[in-house]
């Protein structure tokens, strides 16, 4: 099967389950980010003790509940103060399992490595759930889920791109079929797209900005979007494993 019937059967198998889920409530928001985390940073975990083996089996299984830990808090603005004393919680928990189970010449960068996974993704689940209003409704969703397919737009117009016009390797080590003409159509092609969104577009007004603002906005996305694809394609290369599941690459790219 082809890349392209691949990414077609994701997009319109995953996209209804997706839209429904953000609709329908506070809770399922919250349910999925958190579903999106578990299984991502259970797969970095993993990509990392299969380079760094370590004697901390539960390796897999603390770093979801640690990303967890993170994201929580950002579902109440009265819970947010938490977070600093789980950040310091979560790091002297790792440093207390590195000294315990892990080889001293393989420590700091497993501590460094293994420690991103909820502080990398705990983060995203936080930040992702302050572009949520409260309530049912696309309305309440509707930043969350224009940065959404921004990066989607960002990922499909850079495929196309880079198939028809792709000339010049990006990044041939770690990602051989990314080329910079697909890089710059996926990112001219986002800023169009989450300009329709804006006051000076076309589209429903989510993003009361300056055609400025926007044109800012769409471009920190979609290079934030490139980098978070290749970080994951590094982490598969570096590890030697494949990665469970398609959504876990889309959580790090978004």
């Amino acid at each position: 099967m082809s890349n392209l019937a691949k990414r077609c059967i994701f997009a319109f198998t995953a996209m209804p389950v997706v839209a429904f889920i953000l609709w329908f409530g506070d809770y399922t928001r919250l349910a999925l980010l958190l579903f999106l985390c578990i299984v991502a940073t259970y797969e970095w975990a993993r990509m990392v003790s299969n380079v760094y083996p370590d004697k901390a089996k539960f390796i897999s299984i603390l770093s979801p509940a640690c990303a967890v830990l993170f994201t929580v808090p950002w579902f109440g603005i009265e819970y947010k103060a938490y977070t600093l004393p789980i950040l310091v919680t979560v790091i002297m928990l790792y440093i207390i399992i590195a000294f315990a189970y892990v080889d001293v010449k393989n420590l700091f960068p497993w501590l460094v490595l293994h420690v991103s996974a909820p502080l990398y993704l705990g983060l995203w689940g936080g930040m992702s759930i302050t572009l949520f209003e409260h309530g049912q409704g696309f309305e309440q969703c509707a930043k969350f889920m224009v940065v959404m397919t921004t990066l989607w737009a960002c990922d499909s117009a850079a495929y196309f791109a880079g198939r028809f016009l792709g000339k010049h390797k990006f990044s041939p080590q770690i990602s051989p079929n990314k080329t910079w003409e697909g890089a710059i159509g996926g990112t001219l092609f986002s800023i169009f797209w989450f300009w329709i969104w804006t006051r000076t577009g076309f589209g429903y007004t989510v993003f009361d900005i300056s055609f400025a603002s926007t044109v800012i906005f769409a471009f920190i996305i979609s290079v934030a979007g490139h980098l978070g694809d290749l970080l994951i394609s590094a982490l598969k290369r570096w590890s030697g494993i494949k990665m469970l599941a398609k959504f876990s690459r889309a959580t790090a790219e978004f």
